[in-house]
């Protein structure tokens, strides 16, 4: 009886207790209510060096994900050639990819590396991405490969 009881009233309080878990998405969009980058358009970050927050009016579902833009070119060159634009490692953080974590980012962390942008969750993992930078995308490459179960 003592068992049914941990069984069917505690166990699921503890599960409660310990917050909610977070599937794998292969666009990270889990902190930011479905939205990809948290809003911000991913275009910008080739044409104008900036993160920009995205509009409402200019929205894209792709991969899982709705991909706001500043702009209705924005959200038409994204749409005509999504892998060009779209983050390395879905959107989630660089710099915790290369250790095997999945987390979310800051999207005003960013570096561009051979035209491909790379996002972090905070200004230290965008700083020890400094040295050592193709074996960090390599480590990441590798978890990343694994999360996507190639």
């Amino acid at each position: 009886m003592f068992r049914v009881f941990l069984i069917v009233i505690l166990f699921p309080l503890l599960v409660m207790a310990a917050g909610p878990v977070v599937a794998f998405e292969q666009t990270n969009k889990s902190y930011f209510g479905g939205l990809a980058l948290g809003g911000y358009d991913a275009v910008a970050y080739f044409t104008k060096a900036r993160a920009m927050k995205g509009m409402d009016a200019h929205t894209l579902e792709w991969n899982g994900a709705r991909w706001l833009f500043s702009s209705a070119a924005n959200r038409e060159r994204f749409a005509a050639n999504p892998e060009t634009f779209a983050p390395q490692y879905g959107g989630y953080c660089s710099n915790q990819m290369s250790l095997g974590n999945l987390s979310d980012i800051d999207p005003h962390v960013w570096r561009m590396i051979d035209n491909k942008l790379y996002l972090f969750g905070h200004q230290e993992g965008r700083v020890r991405w400094a040295d050592e930078v193709d074996q960090k995308i390599n480590a990441a490459d590798g978890h990343w490969s694994r999360y996507l179960g190639h």
